[in-house]
């Protein structure tokens, strides 16, 4: 199950600084010869606790043609410095693996949260605090692992008794214009984990009317949503590829937040902005149903 995991854990860092490298490897599903991976950024003191984390699955964008985990290394690198098992999904793309997208990559993203509950007590895991995170195109996986249910988003080798459904979701600049049958928003109900969302109001694939319509659906159905909107933000806005982007710091405050305030994570967050960088106020953004930093 554990394709390799190495003895090295990287030291909790409040500053994303630097270039940051997964502890391990995992592979969640072998596909037609290939194994699929995960790649794995480990609290400090893994290696020697009996412990069991809270873990974050991120899906990167790429319009489910292109992308790859290394995007979000950076934000894996400060939810391992949280104290999360925080891993970066490579999953199956229509560009490189000629397959049909997003269907196909839905199960993949399915069959990744699987994994990491069907061996919880190997890995870790706390079973009942798995976030999922996902920028772009990897939004729609995010959102969709919380409220696609039909059989055919299922991958016929995963084991279906073990839950794909997440215990928070995060979302960056969602894209999830694709077939009704596999449009999150499409797919709204009663007793959905607790969403933030991040959009910015320059956005040219994604409104802002869009995503206000997704959180008031969401409320609609006695859902707990925040939506934040960041003005003069473009799509991908909150990514950290870029020590120096101011909202990828608010950003992960405004989620260490949101984690604590569902039972995730506890005690104060570990943002702390690097000099020369603007700290975001008031002024700089929107918010729907959330918490002004």
């Amino acid at each position: 199950m554990i394709r390799s995991i190495t003895l090295a854990v990287l030291v909790a860092t409040t500053l994303i600084s630097r270039a940051a490298e997964p502890d391990a490897m995992w592979s969640y599903k072998k596909v037609d010869g290939k194994d699929l991976q995960l790649s794995v950024f480990l609290p400090a003191g893994y290696m020697d606790s009996t412990a069991k984390f809270p873990t974050i699955v991120v899906f990167h964008g790429g319009s489910w043609t292109e992308g790859e985990p290394s995007w979000h290394y950076p934000d894996c690198t400060y939810w391992s410095g949280r104290g999360m098992i925080a891993v970066s999904v490579d999953y199956r793309l229509k560009t490189r693996d000629g397959v049909e997208v997003p269907l196909t990559c839905v199960k993949d993203a399915k069959s990744a949260v699987r994994f990491l509950r069907k061996n919880a007590t190997k890995l870790k895991v706390d079973t009942n605090k798995v976030v999922v995170a996902g920028d772009s195109a990897g939004g729609q996986l995010a959102a969709a692992t919380a409220t696609l249910t039909r059989a055919d988003t299922n991958d016929e080798q995963d084991d279906l008794s073990v839950s794909c459904k997440p215990d928070a979701v995060i979302l960056y600049s969602p894209y999830m214009k694709c077939k009704a049958e596999l449009s999150p928003p499409e797919h709204i109900v009663k007793d959905l984990p607790p969403f933030i969302t991040f959009l910015g109001d320059q956005d040219q694939a994604i409104s802002v009317a869009e995503l206000k319509s997704f959180h008031e659906a969401l409320r609609l159905a006695d859902n707990s949503s925040s939506l934040y909107i960041g003005k003069g933000a473009k799509h991908g806005f909150c990514n950290g590829r870029n020590p120096h982007n101011p909202f990828f710091y608010w950003s992960l405050e405004l989620e260490d937040r949101f984690l604590v305030k569902h039972g995730i994570l506890s005690g104060p967050s570990k943002v702390d902005i690097p000099d020369g960088v603007k700290q975001l106020q008031a002024g700089d953004f929107d918010v729907y149903d959330g918490v002004v930093p």
